[in-house]
């Protein structure tokens, strides 16, 4: 049998996670927003999230103290960010990571974006300060549909206490959705991007925004 733990992710995860946010935010599609909006290929881009990811600002999706990986064996198999809105600091994650991009991206890739914005505007979801956001949800295909994901999600929650939790998913994720109803999340929200060029930046036209309350 397979031993597995939960731990706290490190410096050496870095290639990992790297993956892990790749993947997530393809959302089993050719399209990651991330390179498309600022008009950079995929290999480019790995190279700038792993800058974000060793400058560690603590507080939004891009810190390697947010995630938590599920290691199999002695090695990574699954990894979820998830932090406290607003607790680092009192910024908000959407400016902590604005600031990392701005200052690991190039010129051109900030004008890129600074264009390409107002094209995904209704997919912008704020999020609630106070609550935990997940973010980032991957498992290596070698492991999935072992629970992983959902090992990863309570070890967060767990460690949030009594608190409202947070999720966005693609719309036309099923597989995803499902995995976070069956975790105690519900829908609340549904937000659209109207422009006729969103599809081809992002995964799709849709997100939702998924909540679990704390139960007494």
């Amino acid at each position: 049998m397979s031993a597995r733990t939960i731990r706290h992710a490190k410096e050496s995860d870095i290639p990992f996670l790297v993956e892990a946010i790749v993947s997530a935010e393809k959302s089993n599609t050719p399209r990651m927003g991330l390179a498309t909006l600022l008009g950079i290929n995929e290999e480019e881009t790995r190279k700038h999230i792993t800058s974000m990811l060793e400058e560690d600002v603590d507080g939004c999706e891009f810190s390697i103290r947010s995630f938590l990986i599920a290691e199999v064996d002695g090695s990574p198999a699954g990894a979820v960010a998830g932090w406290i809105e607003g607790a680092t600091d009192e910024m908000p994650s959407g400016l902590l990571k604005s600031n990392l991009i701005g200052f690991t991206f190039p010129p051109e890739s900030i004008a890129a974006l600074r264009t390409n914005a107002p094209i995904i505007g209704g997919l912008r979801i704020d999020r609630e300060r106070g609550a935990l956001q997940i973010e980032y949800v991957h498992v290596d295909p070698a492991h999935r549909g072992k629970g992983i994901a959902g090992a990863l999600i309570n070890a967060h929650l767990e460690r949030a206490g009594q608190r409202k939790a947070q999720v966005q998913a693609f719309a036309d994720n099923a597989v995803a959705i499902g995995l976070y109803e069956r975790l105690g999340f519900s829908v609340t929200h549904t937000y659209t991007s109207t422009h006729p060029d969103t599809i081809r930046f992002m995964p799709h036209h849709s997100k939702v925004l998924m909540e679990r309350t704390p139960t007494k």
